[in-house]
């Protein structure tokens, strides 16, 4: 009996494991633009869809040079009946976008609409800009050019401030006002709280201040081993009232 549970067990997740590297047989509507693959189970106006996909183009061209990846396929499934966002959004149902990196080059997004470039909310109401469709799928495909260079299990092993951090600098293309954030951050904005927003303000400055204030390379970056705690430290003695 305990065999049997076992090989049960294995079996489910191994089934799984291929629905999330291969799920396109769960979404009928598809466009493809250069390197990226849009797909949805509802139809959209294919005009639409690739006007994302150059969206999100645009934003992973501005990625840090050393984790470009222009060759790769990168695929985004928006998940609207709430049956396949069960199926494929596992115990993280409530999250905007997933990446089950290195399971294929999927990443899944959230209920949305293709024709303004908007994810939603379970209750129907668009999420606002800047954080759109083309943003959020830019962020998942981020963390998959992360885990694509230092390795899968590395990545996961970053603090929380890096992994999200470097993914959100790249989902907004690397547009960053620090000073803008900083004052949010002194003012105890609560969007820059990711308990309390559910966002990445917050890592998203202390990656940029690295990046462009400490002129760290990416690879020092990630390499630190700095604490969210020691990061924020940093930040507020390098940019003093």
């Amino acid at each position: 009996m305990v065999l049997s549970c076992l090989g049960m067990a294995i079996a489910l997740t191994g089934a799984v494991a291929v629905l999330l590297a291969f799920p396109e047989p769960l979404y009928a509507y598809q466009v493809a633009e250069g390197r990226l693959r849009l797909y949805s189970d509802h139809p959209f106006d294919p005009a639409h869809g690739r006007a994302i996909l150059d969206d999100i183009e645009r934003r992973l061209d501005k990625a840090p040079a050393v984790l470009a990846d222009p060759t790769s396929v990168y695929r985004i499934f928006v998940t609207n009946e709430d049956w396949r966002k069960r199926l494929v959004f596992l115990w993280s149902y409530g999250a905007g976008g997933l990446n089950y990196y290195p399971l294929g080059g999927g990443v899944f997004v959230r209920q949305s609409d293709i024709e303004v470039n908007r994810v939603l909310r379970s209750n129907g109401t668009p999420v606002e800009p800047p954080r759109t469709l083309a943003y959020y799928s830019a962020h998942e495909i981020g963390h998959s050019l992360t885990a694509r260079h230092i390795g899968a299990l590395a990545n996961w092993r970053l603090p929380a401030w890096q992994r999200e951090g470097l993914a959100d600098w790249i989902g907004y293309g690397g547009e960053v006002d620090i000073n803008d954030l900083m004052r949010a951050y002194r003012a105890g904005d609560p969007d820059l709280d990711p308990k309390q927003s559910g966002t990445y303000s917050r890592y998203r400055l202390l990656v940029a201040y690295f990046l462009r204030h400490e002129h760290w390379s990416v690879d020092q970056l990630l390499a630190s081993g700095l604490s969210r705690e020691d990061a924020e430290s940093r930040l507020v003695a390098g940019l003093p009232h």
